[in-house]
């Protein structure tokens, strides 16, 4: 099993050490490997809203040489999280940048089929209020990009440093970060059997009917064709067989 933990800021403080609950608690329950992603120093150039990605395709982002290797590790993990302390009542802009990158990869431009069996998770920390618009921004992310499952945690902990944390609110954190790995973890072993996610297949659907009206030549258009997905099939299923299979 294979976990990404992208980090919304490279200081390793409150949400760093929710996110050590989570990893801890997966340890402790099987085999598992985690690999980490620290915002901004793996994605230092903000998106400059050039439309490459959309219009000529994501190698001609002008910080591809940042994108594509995220892209890759985003490919090779089986689960997702994203996790990032409260800036200004919402996820960091270092985070929100990743996302703006990332685009293209959503159902409605270029879906990248790998993440249809993917499992995500948002976690949030803040000292004060805002975890319900943070974890909302990285949902929306995850559910765009189409992952089977999606799971989310926010904590407001009236405090700026792990050492300003009180024991109700510190233990209110492990606990409740403790059943959620518990529950993450189990929906990633179990991911390639379980349903598809109406809203996925729904929104999946719903393109394909535009994304087929639109002119040939059109790079969104061409992906989709070239995945065989402007067909009358049912890829979803297509995709969970293929799978199994390979198991």
């Amino acid at each position: 099993m294979k976990v990404l933990i992208i980090y919304g800021s490279e200081r390793k403080g409150v949400t760093y050490n929710a996110v050590k609950i989570l990893k801890d608690t997966m340890l402790a329950e099987g085999d598992v490997s985690f690999q980490e992603l620290w915002l901004p120093r793996d994605l230092p150039k903000f998106c400059l809203g050039c439309f490459n990605c959309f219009l000529k395709g994501e190698d001609k982002c002008p910080h591809f040489q940042y994108v594509g290797p995220i892209v890759e590790t985003i490919e090779a993990a089986d689960g997702i999280v994203m996790a990032s302390p409260v800036y200004g009542l919402n996820a960091s802009a270092a985070m929100k940048n990743l996302i703006d990158h990332l685009c293209y990869m959503w159902v409605v431009h270029r879906p990248n089929k790998t993440m249809f069996s993917k499992v995500g998770f948002a976690i949030s920390t803040t000292a004060g209020a805002g975890t319900k618009h943070a974890n909302k921004t990285m949902l929306r992310a995850l559910n765009y990009m189409g992952v089977k499952r999606v799971f989310s945690h926010g904590a407001a902990l009236q405090a700026t440093a792990l050492h300003e944390i009180k024991d109700e609110k510190r233990i209110k954190l492990e606990k409740d970060m403790r059943k959620k790995a518990k529950r993450f973890r189990q929906e990633i072993l179990k991911r390639h059997a379980s349903a598809n996610r109406l809203f996925t297949m729904a929104l999946f659907y719903a393109m394909r009917g535009m994304i087929g009206k639109y002119d040939d030549g059109n790079r969104d258009k061409e992906y989709w064709r070239s995945n065989g997905w402007l067909e009358k099939e049912r890829p979803f299923v297509k995709l969970k067989k293929k799978i199994r299979r390979n198991d």
